[in-house]
């Protein structure tokens, strides 16, 4: 624990207690910070107060009888504040709030400031109170007490954007997080990006790229994680303590070194018998100590799992001088500019350890550089050139409204070619192509936003008259939210066309919890079925492999198998992976009733499935589209989810398509 701030002490005029609740609080910050006279108006932080201090304190008010979450400490900071709070209170509340205000008001975009590993929102006040700026400050905190723990970036990610979008619902957008904050800072940024938003300022504190400090994902998978995760706590504080913590720490050892652990409740009960939980530690409740561990385990599952992608967007990386217990081979950059194209990083080197940066004195120098790097930043950030999706599979005659086509998950509007052939040279068809897939741009994180990209774009190229829209599996989410936004411009949609695509909906999910090893597989699998052979990749080799291994070993079976020109492989795979990637995870839930012109499903089997489990399936999409679309027909298609945009079974497609223009769709079910 740091000492307290003398300075701080000496700089305001003591103002004793006045009441007996805010007595009380002055003798349980007096037991906490280890100071001898508090003032009403004094601050728990500029008196040394910090996560783990802030932590404890809590827990001696709610076993005090007095009600109070870690958030709220952190937005009433004074004896009289905190005491004003509780006693406006009616009853006891304990809720964790989604977003903390740390400083309001302000003429400028907010600053949203993202949690740490811990999932505590400490460092936001500490900070908050030296950066400079007419601006508002957030801080977002973890997943709550209670709540479904989320473990992947991409997951944590967009339950974050979601809330800050509750604040600020358009951007530009002022992001930065400490520590494993700024990494999931750059998950956020990506996806904004992905919406069409723009990201002004990104800053990194002290953050490394994920290899260098996530331990590997072997370490956050298999039995005993939450009791392997409490004694990492104990043995890393009883190490620190030099020959005082010996005895603790020769039990702890011997205890990780079992083969099996007992239960969480049990190792808890041992730790708490044996005095080896250190003091705030032994503070939490048990309740309180599984949730903060279960949340820890979760974000370093997210960590390990995750795979950076390059960001068209400038960054700064605020790096503490001091890096004592840096992983071996830690460039100056912190493994950040070996990873992101060339003059991208602003490097700020700021006082003090990764620690004690946060802590007085150095928090005033960490605050000043922010703020300097932030007024440094054009609230507007340039524009990017605009994404061209729109591409001309043939441009047929007049006479014809045109059809506009989207592929599926990581595919290209080449997709769509067999279509073109089979339907004739008359009809014009167009293909919208997924931003992402040239391996250079991010693509498009929610369908909204995809689907707003390629209306633009339909109605710069061809802005009157009728049309007709196509999607196959995940490119009919885009092509119903299109026919959606069109519509509702008066724009005529003759009709609506989804090919074997699974209804939209989730699970209450912001987002589906895909690690990047999961979407490779699932990518695999799609591969696999679109070429008709495997690619011959040991699975399991596969999943325990890295990241870059992972995309190596895919690249050379689809190489091998006639998938990927060898010269362009690398890139285009790229492309590939992260597009199918975005698709998968994305959650789409459109409210029902918003396109109400014609519209029909084509069902086809899937090979991998029996005859049950394909009505089943079918049934189930049939029925989630039919929710949103009463008018929707059916239409059993031939072939599996590939081949029925391939000769022979697409012409059975084309012809079913094109006498469901002559004698009215609901005659062709």
């Amino acid at each position: 624990m740091p000492a307290p701030d003398m300075a701080a002490l000496a700089n305001h005029a003591y103002q004793a207690p006045t009441t007996a609740l805010e007595e009380r609080l002055a003798q349980l910050w007096a037991e906490v910070l280890e100071v001898g006279r508090i003032g009403r108006h004094d601050s728990f932080f500029e008196l040394g107060g910090h996560s783990l201090s802030a932590i404890r304190l809590v827990s001696l008010l709610q076993k005090a009888g007095l009600s109070l979450s870690l958030a709220e400490l952190f937005q009433h900071p004074s004896i009289a504040a905190l005491a004003g709070l509780l006693d406006q209170r009616p009853t006891p509340s304990v809720e964790a709030q989604e977003v903390v205000t740390v400083r309001a008001g302000g003429s400028e975009p907010p600053l949203f400031l993202i949690h740490d590993f811990t999932g505590l929102d400490a460092y936001f006040p500490v900070l908050g109170q030296h950066l400079q700026g007419d601006f508002p400050i957030y801080g977002l905190p973890g997943v709550g007490l209670g709540q479904q723990q989320l473990r992947t970036m991409e997951c944590l990610a967009a339950r974050l954007v979601e809330r800050i979008r509750q604040v600020q619902p358009r951007g530009p957008y002022r992001l930065a997080g400490w520590s494993f904050g700024g990494v999931l800072a750059y998950e956020v940024a990506t996806q904004l990006l992905g919406m069409d938003e723009p990201v002004a300022f990104l800053g990194l504190i002290d953050s490394y790229v994920p290899r260098l400090t996530d331990q590997g994902k072997a370490r956050w998978q298999g039995p005993d994680l939450l009791e392997r995760q409490l004694l990492s706590h104990c043995i890393a504080h009883w190490k620190a303590q030099s020959g005082a913590g010996a005895a603790a720490l020769a039990r702890l050892t011997s205890l990780s070194g079992q083969a099996t652990l007992p239960d969480f409740e049990t190792l808890l009960k041992l730790c708490r018998d044996e005095e080896l939980l250190y003091e705030e530690l032994a503070q939490a409740s048990d309740q309180q100590l599984h949730h903060y561990l279960d949340r820890e385990v979760a974000h370093g599952h997210a960590l390990a799992h995750y795979q950076l992608e390059p960001l068209g967007l400038p960054i700064h990386l605020f790096c503490a001088e001091q890096r004592p217990m840096a992983p071996t081979g830690t460039s100056p950059t912190l493994g950040w500019g070996e990873v992101l194209p060339k003059g991208q990083l602003r490097c700020v080197s700021v006082p003090g350890d990764h620690m004690t940066m946060m802590q007085a004195p150095h928090v005033d120098t960490l605050g000043q550089s922010i703020s300097t790097a932030l007024h440094a930043v054009p609230d507007t950030p340039p524009s990017t050139p605009a994404y061209q999706s729109l591409l001309a599979i043939q441009s047929g005659r007049d006479g014809h409204a045109p059809l506009f086509c989207v592929p599926g998950a990581g595919d290209s509007v080449t997709s769509f070619i067999g279509l073109a052939e089979a339907l004739g040279p008359d009809w014009p068809i167009y293909g919208l192509q997924p931003r992402g897939l040239d391996g250079r741009s991010a693509p498009h994180s929610r369908v909204e936003a995809a689907a707003q990209s390629h209306v633009q774009a339909i109605e710069a190229m061809y802005p009157h008259g009728p049309l007709h829209l196509v999607g196959h599996s995940f490119g009919g989410w885009a092509a119903h939210a299109m026919a959606v936004k069109l519509q509702a411009r008066g724009r005529e949609v003759v009709s609506l066309t989804l090919i074997d695509s699974e209804a939209p909906g989730g699970d209450g999910l912001r987002s589906k919890p895909y690690t990047a090893t999961a979407v490779l597989e699932r990518l695999i699998e799609a591969l696999q079925l679109s070429a008709g052979r495997s690619l011959e990749i040991d699975p399991q080799v596969f999943a325990d492999s890295e990241g870059d291994t992972q995309l190596h070993l895919l690249q050379q079976a689809m190489v091998r198998v006639g998938l990927l020109p060898p010269r362009l492989a690398a890139q285009a795979l790229q492309g590939i992976a992260r597009t199918f990637a975005s698709a998968i995870r994305t959650v789409y839930r459109p409210e029902p009733g918003g396109y109400s012109g014609r519209a029909s499903l084509v069902l086809v089997d899937d090979p991998q499935l029996d005859a049950l489990d394909n009505q089943l399936e079918q049934a189930s999409s049939a029925t989630g589209w039919q929710h949103l679309m009463p008018q929707l027909t059916l239409w059993q298609g031939p072939g599996n989810h590939f081949s029925v945009l391939k000769a022979p079974d697409v012409y059975s497609l084309a012809a079913w398509w094109y006498d469901g223009l002559a004698i009215g769709v609901g005659e062709t079910q």
